[in-house]
């Protein structure tokens, strides 16, 4: 959490290769909130997810490349996706957009809007609450 906030703030990351942020998530969870400038394909559900990346792969040629979501578990399937179609600077944001509000104390760079939860909070902010 803390080296994504760094590379949003400065723009790239420390090679100073462009970031390029990759949302996961469905799309009315994006509709939530979601980092700002990230890529968002309207996913209907995340196995839709490596037809998409397979068909935009050229558009990542050069950046450094962030895939995110909730709580981590589908950003890990998606860095595996990512690395299998060769992405050598991909990377997934570890414990999700929710260790990221815990790790950056709501300061959350880069950050707008809730973060969808599957129960009956619905959103959160990023300090956590509903």
């Amino acid at each position: 959490a803390a080296t994504l906030a760094r590379w949003i703030e400065q723009g790239h990351d420390d090679a100073g290769r462009p970031l390029k942020l990759l949302d996961t998530r469905n799309g009315f969870e994006v509709d939530a909130g979601a980092f700002d400038g990230a890529v968002d394909w309207r996913l209907q559900k995340f196995s839709d997810f490596p037809a998409a990346l397979a068909a935009h792969r050229a558009e990542f040629d050069g950046h450094t490349v962030v895939s995110y979501c909730t709580g981590g578990i589908r950003c890990e399937k998606a860095a595996l996706v990512m690395q299998g179609l060769g992405l050598d600077h991909s990377y997934q944001l570890e414990g999700g957009i929710l260790k990221y509000f815990e790790d950056t104390q709501g300061r959350a760079p880069g950050w707008r809007g809730k973060c969808f939860v599957f129960d009956e909070r619905a959103g959160l902010d990023t300090g956590l609450a509903a």
